[in-house]
């Protein structure tokens, strides 16, 4: 499936003011974790290159997340805690989130 990065913009909006779940919509849109190529994709149309920002290939992803995010109040990442695991419950069709990212999205509610 290819991915439209403005379609996408537009569907989220949709969503958000319908109350329809940003889950489905990723689904709709072919964003599931059996897709990677569809992230990669919409990375691209973002301008976002995952090899210049890990050169090493590897990347500490709980440090890099934190540092992003720093900012953040701790009510706003609890909002997006409970919304990446929604998200990822829906698109993974109720498969959990592997051990290591549900510790780290705990240490944000």
């Amino acid at each position: 499936m290819s991915a439209d990065l403005d379609a996408l913009r537009q569907r989220v909006v949709e969503a958000v003011t319908s109350g329809k779940s940003l889950g489905q919509v990723f689904k709709e849109m072919g964003i599931t974790p059996d897709n990677p190529a569809v992230v990669q994709e919409i990375m691209a149309q973002a301008g976002i290159d995952p090899a210049a920002m890990f050169p090493d290939g590897q990347v500490d992803m709980p440090s890099f997340v934190n540092n992003m995010t720093k900012d953040l109040s701790p009510e706003m990442k609890k909002q997006l805690a409970q919304l990446i695991e929604g998200m990822a419950w829906e698109i993974n069709n109720g498969q959990p989130l592997p051990p290591d990212i549900q510790e780290f999205l705990k240490s944000w509610q």
